[in-house]
């Protein structure tokens, strides 16, 4: 059905009084506009306010609108309210049945969503409830009990069990101190940056200082305030370097030196465990930081790339570098002896030569 029709039906049945004659004669000229259409044609349904943008309009369409703007001007102001409340909500016919369930649910969720909205501002735009948080903290909390509970479980079983044995990397991260220092991405190409990172390894940490204050390397500065940085964080923030007292037969308070010897066979002294030395050192290539032309002969030219690299060190304290001595110790004290033939029984004799 057109919607001039369906309004003016609409019209005609919420009119308390009889049409005026103008009125009346405007209902029968739509009227006779909407039954004269042919039934053949096609009926086209508008999709959008844009679907016949830039069309001209019909003379009957024309007509057809001046015609329900002259009725909807003529309509008593009460019916027109009620025409176009009833419009607004999307039908024309009556309320149903369940209009006063349906009005009594509207107001409840509106009254429960004024409260929620109430308590999310007062709570500062969270509801800060205390069963709401633990629903979202923790969504399975006898999932969560069980966990805790083995975890508990197994460590007092490893710690009280004679027979349990902490792993080695446990015990040594448990027992040692380290830290990780990346410097960032530095002017320089790995190839020449390489030579500083071993020049440093594996010394303490005031011998690296020194070789790099009397290098003539430009980028020696930069390592040198790196390991500084470095030296700086293990004390304040892991407690490394801090001169810890060893009691031993020498004397109380007094540091017990320790002759050791290094992985690569260097004999050294250790008088204060927590001293710290650079454990390992490498360089990382980072991104280019841009390209350069180099002209060249016959109209070429080159591309010359800027590389940038970074250095990471590890800091240790020497307390390391007995253990890994006595490791070394007691894995050659294992082995036992060297000989030059085995001791093992002589097997596959014959009386002849094989040849």
């Amino acid at each position: 059905m057109p919607t001039t029709r369906r309004l003016l039906q609409s019209a005609a049945s919420l009119s308390s009084t009889s049409p005026s004659p103008s009125t009346r004669a405007a209902i029968l000229a739509l009227q006779s506009l909407t039954i004269s259409t042919p039934s053949h044609l096609p009926i086209t349904q508008r999709r959008s306010a844009w679907f016949s943008f830039g069309r001209k309009k019909t003379s009957a369409a024309a007509a057809a609108d001046d015609v329900a703007s002259t009725v909807v001007k003529e309509l008593e102001p009460r019916t027109k309210d009620r025409l176009a409340n009833q419009l607004r909500g999307g039908r024309v016919e009556s309320d149903s049945i369940f209009s006063d369930e349906l009005a009594e649910s509207d107001k409840k969720s509106a009254q429960a969503k004024a409260e929620a909205d109430a308590e999310s501002v007062a709570g500062g735009g969270l509801n800060r409830d205390r069963e709401v948080l633990a629903r979202a903290v923790d969504p399975d909390p006898r999932s969560r009990v069980r966990w805790e509970r083995k975890m508990v479980v197994r460590h007092v079983v490893k710690a009280t069990d004679p027979f349990s044995k902490e792993s080695r990397q446990a015990r040594i991260r448990r027992t040692e101190k380290e830290l990780h220092e990346k410097s960032p991405w530095l002017a320089t190409s790995v190839k020449k940056l390489v030579h500083l990172s071993r020049q440093i390894a594996g010394k303490s940490v005031d011998e690296a200082l020194v070789q790099m204050r009397y290098s003539k390397k430009k980028m020696a500065k930069e390592i040198a305030y790196q390991i500084e940085l470095a030296r700086d964080r293990a004390i304040v923030e892991r407690g490394m370097g801090l001169g810890a007292v060893v009691k031993g037969q020498e004397g109380e308070g007094r540091n017990v030196v320790e002759k050791i010897q290094t992985k690569d066979g260097k004999h050294i002294e250790v008088e204060d465990p927590t001293k710290l030395y650079i454990a390992q050192s490498w360089v990382e290539r980072g991104p280019w930081r841009g390209y350069r032309k180099s002209p060249r002969a016959r109209g070429r030219m080159d591309i010359l790339k800027k590389p940038s690299t970074s250095i990471s060190v590890l800091l240790k304290e020497q307390k390391t570098l007995i253990r890994e001595h006595k490791e070394r110790e007691e894995k050659k004290y294992r082995q036992g002896p060297w000989v030059h033939l085995p001791d093992r029984p002589i097997t596959a004799q014959r009386q002849h030569y094989s040849w």
